[in-house]
């Protein structure tokens, strides 16, 4: 996760979760503050600050639109919603 764009997007959570955000090593502990604290990134943050597979919007195998979910904070991603196919 680059600090950089971090800081773009944790500037609405209180001073006390941004500093808790800034020390997250990984996406998965960010996800993890972020869902112990009832807060949600939109998600052009995540997208932004996770990269990598959340950046599809159309799923490879059907090309059906795909959806954005997290599962109590333990797993997110996306998710197609005709075939069901998610990353």
């Amino acid at each position: 996760m680059k600090k950089e764009e971090l800081e773009k997007y944790i500037g609405e959570l209180s001073p006390e979760l941004q500093e808790k955000a800034r020390h997250c090593k990984d996406m998965k502990e960010l996800n993890d503050l972020l869902a112990e604290n009832d807060v949600e990134l939109s998600e052009d943050a995540l997208e932004a600050v996770a990269g990598g597979c959340r950046t599809a919007k159309k799923c490879p195998k059907c090309g059906t639109e795909m959806e954005y979910f997290s599962v109590h904070g333990d797993y997110s991603g996306w998710r197609c919603t005709n075939c069901g196919y998610t990353c």
